[in-house]
């Protein structure tokens, strides 16, 4: 049974969910479901503090009226008149007032807290998140990465996922918010069950008003999350083309088409902005009636003015947290879109993943056999390999020619595991390659190729990144052989030069010579060279491949995949490859003495025979 080469993402995601984003955001904080409980206990608290705060004015103005004003309406409003006549007329205002500052001290302290901690949380699951979805990045198949937008990627791992902070805070303070609500709704009934249904019964327009905003605001969210993906994938797209940008003249055309994503996000931003400022000072205007409404039944009513005041505070302080809370709700919808696409990316029910097999080879694996391979990239397109069968024995060098497009970048591929055979088999001796351990199967490869892949670094960390341990005279082993040693040493800080983004402080073949200087530094197994040196002269191409051939001898395989001829005459075996299958496979003499496609390929006459073969595999053959 398979395991997945790299750990699985660390965030509790349920493949194929698709929902509420408070649902999905509480699906994330799994880890710290533990401080959810915790927010709740706190804002109650907090909530009970205020309230009590306010209560304790109805016997604060008791003791301020005449006794023909006393009289608390309502449980709450009893009780707090029966606190207040516990105290001593004396020294009534005094210690209620401390009272009222103290609870009031309690619940900003409070406050304080639940701030630090939904902070940290937020913190933390933003944290978590990135790692994930790297992870992700790092273990879902090439297949996936070849078809995905790259900016995309960028995107959700910046922005989205600063996005998702900002929802987790949304969320905290919506457990806040409505914890308070709660609290002082309970408050109002004590103090008076007919204006609380009053008030309920005039809010009911408020509440229709959230929701059609909370509508808009996430239409308005998933419009945002698409243009600024779009922006990003531009200025991805623009910085990897300036060099055929700059060539062709196009850089007012490149500019204006950044301006335009960059105004379909401007104006998203705007849209989704603008409903979440304006909420807060709409719901206000609207809740002016309940207040009226409140204050007109309690004339009608004859309520005591210390109740009717004490329940008028509760209802304007209750007008923040709704408003708060509101506006929270308005923001989950704004950045649900958000929350969502992270939700797709670590979602793993439908992406392509390599599965990593048990067996260790050990050092005495004798050769890797492909036998009726076929291979599409994409579901449903046509096979660009079709039927491929060719050994290559351990320790041998073999050659894998053909024109553009004949599939032999596809073996390299195949070889190096970057994706599984559609059909047949690929066997390292008799036991097929997906039930080798990965890990140990890549271990024992080298590549270089023409696109010589840098990493942001030195020159010196760049050669180390196959074997971080190298010594240093090794690195200087290893590019001399890749001819690299001598413009090293002739650059300011030699290997400690910086090779810039993607290497492109390089020339094409500089990049290519340390990207094969890595590869040799490996001392691999099996080392593929697939068009690793076609940025460089042939003059040094042709030194680069004498060195290595004296090199690397012995158990070292080698498979150079090229359309040039130079080297080809000192190779074990070739295989010609014409579009996606294997038409010749033989010795350079085989193939170079019989009409076919290898000697069409290098324009030699057919039969010309082995004597004339060398002069075509190689017009200037390697000492």
């Amino acid at each position: 049974m398979g395991t997945d080469p790299i750990p699985p993402p660390t965030v509790d995601w349920r493949p194929g969910v698709k929902s509420d984003p408070a649902l999905a955001l509480f699906r994330v904080a799994r880890p710290y479901v533990w401080a959810l409980p915790v927010l709740v206990v706190l804002g109650i608290v907090a909530s009970l503090a205020e309230g009590l705060g306010i209560g304790l004015l109805i016997p604060a103005l008791d003791a301020v009226l005449e006794s023909d004003q006393r009289g608390g309406e309502g449980a709450f409003g009893s009780l707090m008149q029966r606190v207040g006549e516990q105290i001593p007329s004396d020294y009534a205002l005094p210690v209620l007032g401390l009272a009222i500052v103290a609870l009031v001290a309690i619940k900003t302290g409070i406050l304080v807290l639940e701030a630090v901690v939904s902070t940290r949380i937020a913190s933390s699951i933003t944290h978590d998140l990135r790692v994930s979805l790297a992870r992700q990045f790092l273990d879902v198949g090439m297949a996936y990465h070849a078809r995905v937008d790259q900016g995309r990627l960028v995107n959700i791992l910046d922005n989205q996922t600063w996005r998702a902070s900002e929802a987790l805070r949304s969320l905290s303070l919506l457990i806040g918010c409505s914890c308070t609500v709660f609290v002082f709704s309970i408050l109002l009934f004590l103090l008076s069950w007919k204006m609380a249904l009053i008030a309920l019964a005039t809010a009911i327009p408020v509440t229709l008003l959230i929701r059609f905003l909370s509508l808009r605001a996430k239409s308005h969210g998933e419009r945002l999350v698409t243009t600024y993906s779009t922006m990003v994938g531009r200025v991805m797209e623009m910085l990897s083309a300036m060099r055929t940008i700059r060539l062709f003249g196009r850089e007012p055309d490149e500019a204006e088409r950044f301006d335009r994503s960059a105004y379909e996000v401007k104006q998203s931003h705007i849209r989704s902005d603008t409903l979440v400022a304006i909420l807060p000072p709409v719901a206000e205007l609207m809740y002016l009636p309940v207040f009226i409404a409140v204050l007109i039944y309690a004339l009608q009513a004859g309520t005591g003015i210390p109740t009717v005041l004490a329940f008028l505070l509760v209802l304007y302080r209750l007008q923040s947290p709704l408003k708060m809370a509101n506006t929270a709700r308005v923001n989950l919808s704004n950045l649900a879109e958000g929350v969502a696409e992270i939700e797709r990316i670590l979602d793993r029910s439908d992406k392509p993943y390599l599965t990593s097999g048990s067996m260790q080879l050990g050092a005495g694996w004798e050769g890797i056999e492909l036998e009726d391979v076929g291979f599409r990239y994409e579901e449903g397109s046509d096979l660009v390999l079709k039927g491929v069968s060719f050994r290559i024995p351990r320790g041998t060098r073999t050659a894998i020619v053909g024109g553009s497009g004949a599939g032999k970048s596809t073996i390299t591929n195949l070889l190096c595991r970057f994706y599984d055979p559609t059909e047949g088999t690929i066997r390292v001796d008799r036991t097929p390659l997906p039930e080798v351990d990965l890990a140990d199967w890549r271990s024992r490869i080298a590549f270089a190729g023409q696109d010589a892949e840098l990493l942001t670094g030195s020159i010196a960390w760049n050669i180390r990144y196959g074997n971080p341990d190298a010594a240093i005279g090794e690195v200087r082993r290893a590019a001399a052989l890749a001819c690299a040693a001598e413009f090293i040493e002739e650059l300011p800080s030699g290997y400690d030069t910086p090779v810039g983004t993607r290497g492109l402080t390089l020339s094409g073949g500089q990049r290519q010579r340390i990207a094969l200087a890595r590869a040799l530094l490996r001392r691999p197994e099996l080392l593929i060279l697939d068009e690793a040196t076609n940025a460089v002269d042939p003059p040094t191409e042709r030194k680069i491949l004498r060195a290595i051939l004296r090199e690397l001898s012995g158990d070292t395989t080698i498979v150079l995949v090229t359309h040039r001829p130079i080297g080809l005459r000192h190779m074990d075996q070739i295989v010609v490859f014409e579009e996606g299958r294997v038409t010749q496979v033989g010795s350079p003499d085989e193939l170079g003495s019989v009409p076919g496609a290898l000697n069409r390929l290098f324009r030699a006459p057919d039969g010309a025979g082995a004597v004339a073969a060398a002069n075509v595999l190689d017009p200037t053959r390697l000492p």
